[in-house]
């Protein structure tokens, strides 16, 4: 998978997060090692960083659905 393929798909199922969460993933920050792929990414809600406590879990089940369902290995990296 090309790296703006994978950010189409990260951001297609982030885009379906509710609760006033806003995500904001670093482009140029992607990168892929082996079958591994590192996602930068800065969560915020009304444009504050939100702590990492409430959003592991959201990057989990991300991760965990990308893996099942597309066979790609993804860890989304805390920015900020």
């Amino acid at each position: 998978m090309e790296k703006q393929e994978l950010i189409g798909l990260i951001k297609e199922r982030f885009s379906k997060i509710n609760g006033g969460l806003t995500f904001e993933f670093i482009d140029d920050g992607v990168r892929q090692d082996s079958d591994w792929w590192y996602v930068p990414v800065i969560a915020s809600r009304n444009g504050k960083d939100v702590p990492r406590e409430l959003t592991i879990n959201i990057y989990a089940n991300i991760e965990t659905e990308l893996e099942e369902n597309n066979d790609l290995t993804v860890l989304f990296e805390p920015a900020a």
